[in-house]
């Protein structure tokens, strides 16, 4: 095979494949296998630093981002600093840090030297046009979303802007500037952003280090196999563990009151693929065509320009890659000349519902439910509507479960 520049992902995942395969065989130094290697690996590099290009962070970000991921406080870092005024001045942006700061901070946290060196950003990241006071901050707090050391004696504002530094190396705004594809109504903007950040930050704890997305190996055999998961009892956490297996994450989180949430799937600070879901209907078939809808958004959807997607109920959302993501999903589970040809459409009876299931070997629920869309009668075939709870499966309390 002549290596050549890498033009898109599925080139990528081809000769990500073939390093693998070298690496494993160990090829002695300055052979060929092992020139292969090394000019493969220069190829992959360049890729996927244009693949994967983010912003750089500032300081005070990744200082911020650094003591959340390592569970300290701001106490904490007033020992680093050598004392809580000066510690709290800094993550203000009051005061700079110092060349000693500078050295200490990165021998304590182990943030890179050139990060803490680089300038703040200022004009972009003060958050004036942010209303702060639109965030549900009440709501987030029964949740324990904030920092419990953190909250003590802040403000709803203080709180939230502390609760979005967690969720990358990036300020508040900045993230609260990113484009949430299929966010239309302004009232509920600030609750999305405010699940998507908590989502995000979830998922940072569900990572596995040794395990990377690779663009591409979302395949479409891929989601016909997972889409067969859906008889099994355990196939919600099955599916789980096999898309970690992919490097993409999925975090339940119940959608947060007066949104009518369904899942988002976005694209995190490194590049991993993450599918929220809020399970609003704890129904089988609901569970399993809002995943498959978001993985489509993962497989063909997915950029650093449209870094999510957001789904609500009820939308008149007039995007091409909603409904592409919809024709799709159902197409992973029944195949559309399948469809067209079965007794369950054309009769909607019970039997015929339960044998094309066992022919593709799916939930019956599933069948059910796209007759009941279809259709739009959901009082025929409510005999499939019951039966496994998806909140039992993922121990979602009826506490969280507030629609």
């Amino acid at each position: 095979m002549e290596l050549r520049v890498i033009r898109d992902e599925l080139q990528y995942a081809a000769l990500l494949e073939q390093a693998k395969e070298l690496a494993l065989s160990d090829p002695m130094p300055g052979s060929r296998d092992a020139e292969r290697l090394a000019v493969i690996s220069v190829l992959l590099e360049k890729f996927e630093e244009t693949r994967f290009k983010f912003e750089a962070p500032d300081p005070i970000e990744a200082i911020v981002y650094r003591l959340a991921e390592l569970g300290m406080k701001q106490k904490d870092f007033a020992k680093i600093v050598g004392s809580s005024s000066r510690a709290s001045e800094v993550l203000a942006r009051k005061r700079g840090l110092t060349i000693e700061m500078i050295r200490t901070i990165h021998e304590q946290l182990r943030i890179p030297a050139e990060i803490l060196i680089g300038y703040p950003k200022q004009d972009d990241s003060d958050g004036t046009d942010v209303d702060w006071k639109k965030f549900p901050v009440k709501e987030m707090q029964k949740r324990g979303w904030f920092d419990v050391d953190l909250a003590e004696g802040k403000s709803g504002e203080q709180l939230v802007r502390s609760f979005f530094a967690r969720t990358s190396a990036q300020s508040a705004p900045v993230l609260l500037r990113k484009t949430l594809t299929g966010v239309t109504k302004e009232e509920n903007q600030y609750a999305i952003y405010a699940w998507v950040a908590r989502v995000l930050i979830r998922a940072r704890d569900l990572k596995k280090p040794e395990v990377r997305y690779v663009p591409g190996s979302i395949t479409d055999e891929f989601l016909k196999q997972l889409a067969k998961l859906s008889r099994s009892v355990d196939g919600p956490k099955i599916a789980a563990e096999f898309l970690a297996m992919k490097g993409v994450i999925l975090v339940i989180e119940p959608h947060l009151p007066k949104t009518k949430l369904d899942g988002a799937a976005m694209l995190d600070q490194d590049g991993t693929p993450v599918i929220g879901l809020t399970l609003r209907y704890s129904r089988v078939d609901y569970f399993w065509f809002t995943l498959m809808h978001e993985l489509i958004h993962v497989q063909r959807h997915l950029t650093r320009q449209s870094s999510t997607f957001v789904d609500e109920d009820d939308l008149d959302n007039e995007d091409e890659r909603e409904a592409e993501a919809n024709f799709l999903a159902a197409e992973a589970f029944i195949p559309r000349h399948i469809w067209q040809a079965s007794e369950a459409l054309k009769t909607k009876r019970s039997e015929a519902v339960v044998k094309l299931a066992d022919s593709l070997m799916i939930h019956p629920s599933i069948v059910a439910g796209r007759i009941q869309r279809e259709t739009n009668n959901y009082k025929i075939l409510k005999e499939f509507g019951g039966g496994q709870n998806i909140k039992d499966v993922f121990n979602i309390s009826p506490l969280e479960d507030e629609e």
